[in-house]
């Protein structure tokens, strides 16, 4: 005998199924062309900051030797301009190893690139494009005061400073913007900087 159709175990199994998927795909589908949540780019960045002052706080001694630059730091620059890293919406980690005032020398006098080594991609310029890839439509807000508001500065202590190397007297926010289109007021994050 040739009977036709499915059993009620298959038919539940294969909406289980679809639910499952519909329920891994479906938060994707519903942000945008990014994979990634504002939160989830907030532990990025907070991660990244964390670096820049590790960095700031252990690596210049071997960058170069205190006699040409005693106290070589790391900054993390936002939306700023760079050569070496021209899109518009954009963060690096820079130094300025050789102490003449230029940040980010790729290379500079002595040969050196004067930013930090991405531990991600192993890439000796470390820059992070928000126009592209998971961090598309990612912006992000940050003003330290001093003439470069959005540069963030670590001594070799990790204390941070602005682009005028002076001391933080205040917390600063850095706010995380992402799909900011009305109805939906879009995904936001913040991370606060103390002094």
């Amino acid at each position: 005998m040739n009977k036709k159709g499915f059993t009620a175990i298959e038919v539940i199994m294969v909406m289980a199924v679809a639910a499952i998927l519909f329920v891994a795909v479906a938060p994707s589908m519903l942000k945008g062309s990014g994979t990634v949540s504002a939160s989830a780019f907030s532990k990025k960045l907070r991660s990244d900051i964390r670096y820049a002052q590790t960095l700031a706080m252990t690596r210049y001694r071997l960058n170069t030797p205190t006699s040409v630059n005693p106290g070589l730091g790391y900054r993390i620059r936002f939306n700023s301009v760079d050569a070496n890293c021209p899109w518009a919406a954009q963060y690096t980690i820079v130094n300025d190893a050789d102490n003449n005032g230029i940040w980010g020398e790729n290379p500079n006098g002595a040969g050196v690139i004067e930013s930090a080594r991405n531990p991600s991609t192993g890439d000796e310029y470390f820059c992070i494009r928000l126009d592209t890839g998971n961090f598309s439509g990612f912006t992000i807000g940050a003003n330290f005061g001093g003439t470069e508001q959005g540069v963030l500065e670590f001594d070799t202590f990790g204390r941070p400073f602005n682009s005028d190397k002076t001391p933080l007297a205040a917390s600063s926010i850095i706010t995380i913007t992402r799909g900011v289109l009305p109805p939906s007021p879009g995904e936001t994050a913040s991370i606060i900087i103390t002094p």
